[in-house]
């Protein structure tokens, strides 16, 4: 018998990062009608016959980093999110894979004529986790909350307030006419007003149970293991898997190591192993392009030769996109000309300014720019974990083939995130999850999303007021072909700054075990969805 797990060796090795944790303790339907949608499929495991008792009832998962915080409003982290989807609903859900809106607290809204109103009714028997029903005011209480919160404050950014009408209508007010809304809402969480106002600024560092999703939070031991229970009270019925382990794991060949021992269920792998496990009848797996943008940030206000728009178009043209596929992903991946992948998200361009390698061109921007001899940019940050380092260097490579020197600096992803927010950069190699509509360019460029953007656009570099104006008009129009315009405008506009350098889509290779019935999403996976056979 083994004295030691696999994983408790893997654990050793790996948690050596640190990072801050909490501690223990459909179509937009026309103005003026009423939309009901049914409730969302049952779970994988009830569409067919199961066996009378499932083989297993806990699922072992692991995420990159340890947990952020345990609030529901207070993160945008792809790692810290796999576990809030999990815990928090809002009152619709977006179906990614399917590209469609699915109900969840709410049964049904009406629109006003004006655009400007929108009217949800409540189902009826949605509870917290800490008992208490879900209540109007409570839904009300978390979009106003969600208006102060940087990290999803843009996902409401046309929200005036909202208001409890009884203890099932609540109603929700616009500064105007707001395309992407329903799409948006979903990533605003529904919280207990009284757990949130009770625990004060402690919320959000400890256990939570001011969320009504299927699972519900029941351990917490700070950067080694937290665990979710499913939830009994859970509207749509009580998920097939009782238990989740979350394990924080930051390498990505101690991933490897604990799925192959058996002490993982399912992982989001690396593109070199995939063929091997696809191979293998013990597993199952899926390669998935997310919904996912990998992107180079550059700060124009980091140094003189940044600041200068030669300098950044020269290192945009200096970047081999298919390299950096082939040596992160093993060209699994989808080449990104454009911020938002038009495939997924709403309203996103099809066709834009966008930047091919070109290493000549580059060469001459910088001569243009008065540096023929070449330059020093300064430093490349990047995170440590994951595809991160093989992106960077990469990038370096390239930069310097052109005669653009930098140098790498590895570090902690949320440390990290927290250091670009401030602007505190040269640049940065980094990405983020979209949302199903290109308004998510929104927390990376508009002017008052301070606190969310890594680069600062206001002041007299950039006409940052018409990208704000672009932003605001392509959001009203209900005519598609006219939103489409304005997002094109606004799209060449980004791009012409060369300050957020489009990548790669990156690719989801999804690898679990063959026992497990698993529905994979382009980002977010639902648990509730799953079973063991």
């Amino acid at each position: 018998m083994r004295k030691i797990s696999v994983l408790a060796l893997v654990l050793a090795l790996a948690f050596c990062f640190g990072a801050c944790v909490p501690q223990q303790a459909d179509p937009v339907p026309t103005p003026g009608t009423t939309t009901t949608q049914p409730d969302a499929p049952a779970p994988t495991g009830s569409e067919t016959a199961a066996p009378a008792e499932p083989s297993r009832d806990t699922l072992n998962l692991c995420v990159q980093s340890a947990l952020l915080t345990t609030d529901g409003q207070g993160t945008n982290n792809l790692q810290t999110k796999y576990v809030l989807t999990q815990m928090y609903e809002g009152l619709y859900y977006f179906n990614e894979a399917k590209g469609q809106l699915e109900p969840r607290v709410a049964e049904s809204y009406t629109i006003s004529e004006d655009g400007k109103v929108y009217t949800f009714k409540l189902r009826g028997d949605v509870f917290f986790h800490n008992g208490d029903p879900v209540k109007a005011s409570d839904v009300a209480f978390s979009f106003n909350r969600a208006l102060t919160k940087p990290d999803v404050s843009s996902f409401a950014s046309k929200v005036v307030e909202a208001k409890a009408v009884d203890d099932a209508t609540v109603e929700v007010y616009l500064e105007t006419p707001y395309a992407p809304f329903l799409v948006n809402l979903c990533n605003i969480f529904i919280l207990s007003e009284r757990e949130v106002t009770e625990q004060g600024e402690a919320f959000g560092t400890q256990i939570s149970t001011a969320g009504c999703g299927p699972y519900m939070m029941t351990a917490l031991d700070n950067d080694v293991k937290w665990t979710l229970e499913a939830f009994p009270q859970y509207y749509r019925g009580e998920a097939a898997i009782k238990y989740i382990n979350y394990i924080p794991i930051a390498d990505a060949a101690a991933t490897i190591i604990a799925f192959e021992a058996g002490e993982l269920d399912w992982i989001i792998g690396d593109t070199t192993s995939f063929q091997s496990f696809a191979a293998d009848p013990k597993y199952k797996t899926e390669a998935l392009l997310a919904n996912h943008c990998n992107w180079l940030a550059v700060n124009p206000d980091a140094n003189d030769a940044l600041a200068n728009g030669d300098v950044r178009k020269a290192i945009a043209y200096a970047i081999d996109k298919e390299a950096l596929n082939y040596a992160a992903f093993d060209g699994l991946a989808g080449i990104a000309d454009y911020l938002e992948n038009p495939d997924y998200n709403i309203g996103a361009p099809r066709s834009s300014v966008k930047y091919n390698y070109d290493p000549e061109k580059a060469k001459q921007l910088l001569a243009q720019a008065g540096y023929a001899d070449g330059v020093d940019i300064g430093t490349l940050m990047y995170a440590s974990s994951g595809y991160w380092p093989k992106l960077a260097q990469v990038i370096q490579a390239n930069l310097a083939a052109v005669g653009i020197q930098c140098e790498l600096e590895a570090g902690e992803l949320a440390s990290q995130l927290v250091q670009a927010r401030a602007q505190d950069y040269d640049i940065y190699v980094c990405g983020a999850s979209s949302y199903g509509d290109y308004d998510n360019v929104r927390r990376r460029f508009y002017s008052t999303l301070e606190g969310s953007y890594f680069v600062k656009y206001k002041g007299d570099k950039f006409d940052w007021q018409r990208m704000d104006q672009l932003m605001d008009e392509s959001c009203a129009a209900t005519d598609p072909a006219a939103r489409l315009a304005l997002t094109e405008e606004l799209n060449d506009m980004l791009m012409e700054t060369a300050t957020y350098i489009p990548l790669n889509h990156k690719v989801q290779p999804y690898v679990w075990n063959a026992d497990l019935n698993v529905v994979n999403q382009p980002n977010y996976y639902c648990v509730y969805d799953w079973s063991w056979n």
